[in-house]
């Protein structure tokens, strides 16, 4: 592996040039760079790894963690790379809209460099989870990585990543969009806001997985008010120590009574097919505790797009958001 990099880094080395525009700056203020005739103005940026000289109007730019890629996405910038994007895409519905990004790697191995390489861009937007590689992306191109502790916590980046890609009042106006449709919401719903009890569960090959208020639907759960079953009703440190992740844990099928509530969503997840898929549902159904729940004898479960409903950012966020207003207020 280490002579794999080595070999990378000679390649970088001689295809960039050492480029000024991805040199990590010192830790000083410093105010934007005017352009010149023969480069575009420049900004700088403070990331994890520092600071970085990044174009203001980014025109080309690569994703290299798939946790990322909806916000260029949101904010309508152009993409031109990401990891396996056509899953993303096809998962959000938007793949007819953006057939020109380019697969980099799959999603969970390193993202391809020479590729990388191959689309010139102006930008590489990634976390913390790309650290170990950050000295040779910023040979390629400017790169910014943002700090990033769980999939649930999507608003945390959203806003510096906005600044590194020179839209941050676009991003300001998608914010307060999202914050308007969950007025709206709890306009609607009115005195049941805080007595319906929401329940989300990830069902997984072998095993239920409660989803507590620090996975990504959690988070907008609670920006929506609705409240949780005492289970799940755990923030992000709490679930860590509870279950080793901040999003969720597994129960056996002796205490179904725990995920009950007065809405239950169900996410599917970890599935070669929709057979298996099918199979594991009407598995849990067969449950003998199952059918005592009472959301079951209400009807109110509902199976949700695994998705939007696990992981992403403002796009899927906003996905979650229609799926409340339809099964929650049946709008």
């Amino acid at each position: 592996m280490r002579k794999f990099y080595f070999v990378v880094l000679l390649t970088l080395l001689v295809v960039s040039a050492c480029s000024s525009f991805g040199r990590q700056l010192p830790n000083r203020d410093l105010a934007v760079v005017p352009s010149t005739q023969t480069s575009p103005p420049v900004h700088v940026v403070k990331h994890a790894m520092g600071q970085t000289l990044v174009p203001v109007h980014p025109q080309r730019v690569v994703v290299i963690d798939p946790w990322l890629v909806e916000i260029p996405l949101a904010l309508g910038v152009n993409l031109v790379g990401a990891p396996d994007p056509t899953k993303t895409l096809q998962g959000l519905g938007l793949d007819h809209k953006h057939r020109g990004v380019e697969d980099i790697g799959a999603v969970l191995t390193p993202p391809n460099m020479e590729k990388v390489i191959t689309l010139k861009p102006d930008l590489i937007l990634g976390t913390t989870r790309n650290r170990d590689t950050y000295s040779l992306w910023s040979h390629i191109a400017p790169t910014v990585l943002l700090k990033v502790q769980s999939n649930g916590d999507w608003k945390k980046p959203f806003m510096p990543a906005a600044k590194a890609l020179g839209k941050t009042e676009t991003a300001k106006r998608l914010m307060d969009n999202y914050n308007a449709r969950l007025t709206k919401f709890k306009q609607k719903i009115g005195s049941r806001l805080k007595k319906t009890v929401v329940s989300v569960v990830r069902l997984i090959p072998q095993t239920i997985n409660p989803l507590t208020k620090g996975a990504f639907s959690g988070v907008i759960l609670e920006d929506a008010g609705l409240i949780r079953p005492p289970s799940e009703n755990l923030d992000a440190k709490a679930t860590q120590k509870k279950a080793g992740n901040p999003v969720g844990y597994n129960i056996s099928p002796e205490v179904l009574t725990q995920i009950d509530g007065d809405i239950l969503f169900l996410v599917r997840y970890g599935f070669k097919d929709p057979a298996q898929s099918k199979i594991a549902v009407n598995k849990l159904m067969a449950e003998p505790l199952w059918s005592k729940l009472n959301v079951v004898r209400q009807g109110k479960v509902y199976i949700v797009d695994d998705y939007y409903w696990l992981t992403g950012s403002y796009i899927s966020a906003n996905r979650v958001i229609d799926d409340l207003f339809r099964y929650i207020l049946h709008q």
